[in-house]
């Protein structure tokens, strides 16, 4: 890509600490997986949950549960829902 006519000189970025951006990561799996979890307790779907895994350093949370549970999910605007493995849960 040809380089843009700039008169100022090249200035890099801030390097920014892997730490913080960890941590800043982390809050935000927090975070996110606390608006899951009341989510699933405000729609009463907490019994059709099997399983929710513990907050990382993405915003993503992984759920075993009913289909009912992951066609709620994909209804909410706030939530990007998808399914990676069918199980059959029998209760």
């Amino acid at each position: 890509m040809p380089r843009e006519n700039d008169s100022r000189p090249y200035r890099p970025s801030p390097r920014l600490d892997r730490r913080a951006v960890y941590k800043a990561g982390c809050e935000e799996s927090l975070e996110f997986r606390a608006t899951v979890l009341n989510f699933l307790q405000a729609h009463q779907l907490m019994g059709a949950v099997k399983w929710v895994s513990e907050p990382g350093s993405l915003p993503m949370v992984t759920l075993r549960c009913h289909e009912r549970v992951l066609e709620r999910l994909r209804k909410a605007p706030e939530f990007e829902a998808g399914q990676s493995l069918t199980l059959e849960l029998q209760s």
